[in-house]
């Protein structure tokens, strides 16, 4: 019985068994956009109506037909889902370029026999490599421990009766699983990304790679002494040497542009979250920014501070954006600037008032700039 339409007078009402608890407190960090299916739900009943609640607000511009097949096609996966130990289910979908695209990710937790997690993830792959030859196999270090990593292909059949065509249409998906042993509980997670919007899998298994990163897991007593830690504490991340000179690189660049005379004041170099990683639903530093300004400025040799630095930078290669005004500019560098400039950006802004000169000077983000897929090789 497919779950989202089974009819109340014949709604199952035993909770589906659950996999055995391990012993670690396990999470990971998902981006908001990746919406969560209710493959945890107490019931069919309220596994329905959660699922239904949701495709509604998914296809809000749809017909209630269409969001009633939708909702059928991903209850007959989530029957299956539940058979498997999947013990959470997100789907992701995106306008790219003004063309939907989406992907699955789906987590499994499995029993295993294996006292060793490195011999678990040899004979895993050897049993892989029977079913699946053809895909590609191999070792990656994930900040949570050791794993190993599938990269092939899966395919599915929508029915017709769920298909929004009414006829019974073969997909076919691009498909990244990996496994990853819990240390000393005898379970192994699985992560599964499947997406059939195959002109996308680049930024999808981009995304995949950062939710990767963000695995961890604990005892309760080590989860206790963490928030123990965090409430006496609150943990700062030093930005790396090699970002801090870049920063003092750049800044000083910027002050011989400027070419003022004062008091210099700040200084400070602090870590950040940039915006698209934020967006992303990503909460670690990925980013620096050095802060300073210059005091004590006349008027009259503040009003010509921006253009020149704009001047400066423009004939560098460097560009300005929608955001400068006539007391403000943001500077950033694309690829036609200086390659050991690329991905930095200052704001500068101006204050005859007070005669100061502010500006803050931002590093490249370090996720951006990493090897795409460089756990997948």
């Amino acid at each position: 019985m497919p779950y989202p339409s089974a009819p109340a007078e014949e709604t199952v009402t035993a909770t589906p068994p659950a996999p055995r608890r391990t012993r670690l407190n396990i999470g990971w960090v998902m981006p908001p956009f990746v919406r969560e299916l209710p493959v945890d739900a107490p019931d069919y009943e309220t596994g329905a109506e959660q699922l239904y609640t949701l495709v509604t607000d998914l296809m809000a511009g749809r017909s209630d037909e269409e969001r009633f097949r939708f909702a059928l096609a991903l209850g007959s996966q989530m029957d299956l889902m539940l058979e498997a130990n999947v013990i959470y289910a997100g789907l992701c979908l995106l306008e790219v370029e003004g063309r939907p695209s989406g992907s699955t990710i789906i987590v499994s937790q499995i029993e295993h026999e294996s006292d060793d997690d490195e011999e678990l993830l040899r004979t895993t792959q050897q049993t892989l490599e029977r079913t699946h030859p053809d895909d590609a196999y191999q070792r990656v270090e994930l900040p949570c421990g050791p794993a190993l990593s599938r990269i092939g292909a899966s395919g599915f059949i929508i029915s017709a009766q769920w298909s929004p065509t009414g006829q019974e249409v073969a997909v076919q998906q691009s498909q990244i699983q990996v496994y990853i042993p819990l240390p000393g509980t005898g379970e192994m997670l699985i992560f599964a990304l499947d997406s059939p919007s195959s002109e996308d899998w680049e930024l999808h298994s981009e995304l995949f790679a950062e939710i990767l990163k963000t695995i961890d897991w604990g005892t309760d007593q080590e989860v206790e002494d963490y928030r123990a830690m965090r409430q006496s504490a609150p943990a700062t991340v030093e930005p790396a040497d090699g970002v801090k000179q870049e920063l003092y690189w750049h800044s000083s660049r910027l002050m011989d542009a400027v070419a003022l005379h004062g008091s210099m004041g700040g200084g400070e170099i602090t870590s950040l979250t940039c915006a698209p990683c934020w967006a992303k639903g990503l909460r670690s530093a990925c980013s620096a920014r050095h802060g300073w300004y210059i005091g004590d400025v006349t008027s009259d040799a503040l009003m010509g501070a921006l253009p020149r630095v704009v001047e400066s930078f423009a004939s560098q290669g460097w560009r300005t954006d929608g955001e400068s005004t006539g007391e403000r500019v943001r500077v950033w560098a694309g690829d036609e600037a200086p390659e050991r400039s690329v991905g930095h950006a200052f704001t500068a802004s101006v204050d005859t008032g007070a005669g100061t000169f502010t500006a803050e000077v931002t590093a490249p983000c370090i996720r951006a700039s990493a090897t795409t897929d460089s756990l997948f090789g």
